[in-house]
């Protein structure tokens, strides 16, 4: 394997860690980790899947790097990674950053607002950090389904961070409109 790949994967490790450390928190404390859909429960969850269906495509290239129709070259692959580590640490930082607050889809309970850490500089880094994901996983493996997949997925999640949008407009009122105005959607 070439070193890239390795590079690839502990970015998947890194990511798998932290989640898997802060959904254990949230069991610890009592807290769900599901939420409500944003959006209808049929794109919702078709976008999660077609997002995690790139990643596993980029795993799936990493371990098998004559896997697909289209060379890519090594260049291209170093692209792609460092890509990759900028989004992979992105999400990380959004996870640990998002708190008790984390949750797929929107929150049942009461939560607070996150304006702190990486949420000062982005309303939305675990989305930004994901779609970094997906383009690298598109450089990586340019695969006509990878690609097909990955611009799906970002099509449907910028419809659910839409919805979320509105929903912590209605739950949070004056300060998620001083904070939209201080803090841009993405970057």
């Amino acid at each position: 394997m070439p070193l890239h790949s390795y590079f690839v994967l502990i970015a998947f490790i890194l990511i798998g860690v932290v989640l898997i450390s802060q959904v254990a928190r949230l069991r610890r404390e009592g807290s769900e980790f599901m939420g409500i859909p944003s959006i209808d429960k049929y794109y919702f969850f078709s976008g999660k899947v077609a997002l995690f269906t790139t990643w596993v495509l980029f795993i799936l290239k990493a371990l098998i790097p004559k896997l697909g129709y289209i060379p890519v070259p090594a260049y291209l692959c170093w692209i792609a990674t460092v890509i990759l580590w900028i989004g992979a640490i992105g999400v990380a930082f959004a996870f640990i950053g998002l708190g008790e607050s984390l949750k797929v889809g929107l929150p049942l309970a009461e939560t607070r607002l996150q304006t702190r850490g990486i949420y000062r500089f982005s309303r939305n880094p675990l989305y930004a950090g994901i779609y970094l994901i997906e383009i690298a996983s598109c450089l990586y493996f340019p695969d006509l389904i990878n690609v097909s997949f990955a611009m799906y997925g970002i099509y449907i999640h910028h419809k659910i961070i839409r919805g979320e949008e509105l929903f912590l407009a209605r739950r949070f009122g004056k300060d998620w409109e001083n904070y939209c105005t201080k803090v841009r959607r993405y970057l």
